[in-house]
């Protein structure tokens, strides 16, 4: 049977981490209705037809690749994607112009973390800005504000204090869904408990700090 279905989280609401990848802006929502098809996410800024996005859920290593499917009053509805064939996806996306601050470092963390600035964001890459770049090999790991897994990613080009990289996401797939437990919403209301009780109640569950 159905790990989601066992859990019955067809009524539960569970605060998740949503990226627009688009502009690598990072949102905490609430998320209901899941099943392994999709779920519902309470969120204005995702009210856009065919959207992709990320979605970070508790129990789960890796980002759930989602695209907007519906748009309601107050939520939009996401369908859970799979295919990790995007060649027709690059050929669709377009660049937009972002201003992000970021670590970046060797892919094997040799070097220490240089800081730098994201001019640009698609699904499939970037641009940064930053004097140092010219010291990273091609393979690197980048720390994105805002989330709190490392994004691996190739550098394309470079030019004078900028270069171009692809980044290499890592989706859970339809096995990673069905094998994962996701919390269940009493026990994320006893870990807010616990966070209130220890004084870190300006932190999400993912280590984010909260927007007042």
């Amino acid at each position: 049977m159905n790990e989601l279905a066992e859990l019955q989280l067809e009524n539960a609401n569970l605060w998740i981490l949503v990226l627009d990848f688009e502009t690598l802006e990072c949102e905490e929502v609430i998320a209901s209705d899941f099943s392994r098809e999709g779920c519902r996410v309470q969120s204005k800024k995702l009210k856009i037809l065919d959207k992709h996005i990320g979605l970070r859920v508790a129990g789960f290593e890796k980002m759930i690749k989602g695209r907007v499917t519906q748009i309601l009053d107050e939520e939009v509805v996401v369908s859970f994607e799979f295919n990790e064939d995007t060649t027709s996806e690059k050929r669709k996306e377009r660049r937009r112009p972002v201003a992000i601050s970021a670590r970046v470092s060797s892919n094997g963390g040799s070097a220490a973390a240089i800081k730098c600035e994201i001019v640009d964001a698609s699904l499939s890459g970037c641009r940064l800005s930053s004097d140092a770049l010219y010291t990273l090999p091609d393979e690197i790991s980048l720390k994105i504000t805002g989330i709190d897994l490392p994004v691996q990613g190739r550098i394309m080009w470079r030019g004078a204090g900028v270069a171009g990289v692809r980044l290499l996401w890592e989706f859970s797939g339809k096995i990673d869904l069905s094998n994962n437990a996701i919390k269940s919403q009493r026990e994320l209301n006893d870990e807010a408990q616990s966070e209130k009780l220890n004084k870190r109640k300006s932190r999400s569950e993912f280590g984010v700090k909260r927007r007042n």
